[in-house]
C-alpha cells in the first residue's frame, strides 16, 4: 500500500533515487507525492537538470578541454531563468 509522504521524506528520496536499491514502495511514494506537491516536482526537475550540467562539467574537464565558453555560460543562465 503506497503512503503519502512528506515533502522533507520527498526530498531525501529525490537526492536517493540515483541509487538502484531504493525500495520499489519509496519509489512508489515518491512517484504519489510528485504528483501531487508542484513544489517537489519543481525541485526534482531541477535536480535533474543541475545533475546533468554536473555530468557534462565533468566530461568536459575530463577531457581537458578549455573551461565553459560565455555562449555555453548563457545558455545555463537562460535554463536557470527558464526552470525558476
Amino acid at each position: 500500500m503506497l503512503r503519502l509522504i512528506n515533502c522533507r521524506h520527498a526530498t531525501l528520496l529525490l537526492e536517493q533515487r540515483q541509487d538502484p536499491t531504493l525500495p520499489r514502495r519509496e519509489r512508489a511514494s515518491l512517484w504519489l507525492h510528485l504528483h501531487i506537491c508542484r513544489y517537489c516536482k519543481r525541485y526534482s526537475q531541477q535536480t535533474l537538470l543541475i545533475a546533468e550540467w554536473a555530468r557534462a562539467s565533468a566530461t568536459a574537464r575530463a577531457q581537458a578541454g578549455p573551461a565553459l565558453s560565455e555562449a555555453a555560460k548563457e545558455r545555463m543562465r537562460e535554463r536557470l531563468v527558464a526552470a525558476g
